[in-house]
């Protein structure tokens, strides 16, 4: 009788673990693998983050990144727009798009900066 003890905790013990350890490593490899099956939406961080990146590279840095707005969405493409607040009171106008190329994520954007009805574009 005490080896069947011994035997069922040990069970329970091995499920408190195992469970757990298989959640989080399921949960990490869902998160690690998303990035490379699905496009990121207009408005999710990992986007905010790309945006900010080549805004940055532009000298121009938003004060806030919102409203975003979603144009369209497909398994192919996503196309994004946003007309940014800038800390001197203008604003940044970028139309952006993400989409495959082979099995690599890219963006593709048109920056234009408007500051008192004066307008200069940048794109790529």
């Amino acid at each position: 009788m005490t080896a069947q003890r011994l035997t069922t905790s040990r069970r329970l013990a091995l499920r408190l673990i195992a469970v757990p350890l298989i959640v989080v490593t399921a949960a990490l490899l869902y998160y690690g693998l998303r990035d490379r099956f699905f496009l990121p939406e207009c408005d999710s961080e990992r986007a905010k983050q790309t945006l900010a990146d080549v805004l940055k590279q532009l000298e121009l840095e938003p004060v806030r990144y919102e409203p975003i707005t979603t144009v369209s969405s497909s398994k192919t493409q996503i196309v994004c727009n946003a007309t940014l607040p800038l800390p001197d009171g203008g604003s940044v106008a970028v139309d952006y798009s993400f989409y495959w190329q082979g099995s690599q994520a890219n963006m593709k954007y048109s920056v234009a900066r408007r500051s008192d009805g004066n307008s200069e574009e940048k794109k790529q």
